[in-house]
């Protein structure tokens, strides 16, 4: 019995390892819609194999109580940390992220458009772009005051209340 404890024990080191190394959150490639379940996760499954793995190895060194005991008291202790460990990723995955608010300003920069009214230093002009199967046009000022004949193809650097921020794609192409 104490090789099927090792063994067990060296799986979950394994099973954590890939853990680490690929993570928990990606969706199911069948169905990637579907909601994440915990149950039978790897963030779960890895605490139940190395827990399970550990205590049988060590009551197996102390050979006061039968092997069935022993078994018993390691699927216990293993089904606790499973359940202590499924709460944990349940936290864990309701946890949103901060940081990866998007600034909406920014959501369109580097997107293409086209000035369809002369654009000034100093006077708005209008530029139009597509996004998917939408066209839309907004008003637009060049960021850096320069003055943009219609049919010029911009880069859109950021939107402020309907008002894009536009610089000539030619500028941009020097700088990449």
């Amino acid at each position: 019995m104490t090789a099927v404890y090792l063994m067990t024990f060296i799986a979950g080191l394994l099973l954590g390892v890939l853990v680490m190394i690929y993570g928990v959150e990606r969706p199911r490639e069948e169905n990637p819609a579907s909601e994440r379940s915990f149950r039978l996760s790897p963030a779960v499954a890895v605490p139940f194999l190395v827990i399970f793995g550990a205590v049988g190895y060590i009551l197996t060194g102390q050979q006061t109580s039968s092997a069935a005991s022993r078994f018993a008291i390691s699927i216990a202790v293993a089904i606790v940390a499973a359940v202590v460990a499924a709460r944990l990723v349940r936290k864990w995955w309701a946890v949103t992220p901060e940081h990866d608010v998007d600034d909406e300003r920014y959501v369109l920069q580097g997107h293409l458009a086209c000035v369809t009214k002369p654009i000034a230093d100093g006077v708005e002009g209008e530029v139009s772009f597509e996004i998917g199967n939408e066209h839309r046009v907004l008003r637009a000022r060049g960021v850096d005051q320069s003055a943009l004949a219609p049919g010029t193809d911009v880069v859109i650097e950021r939107i402020e209340d309907d008002l894009a921020f536009v610089e000539d794609w030619k500028e941009v192409e020097k700088r990449l």
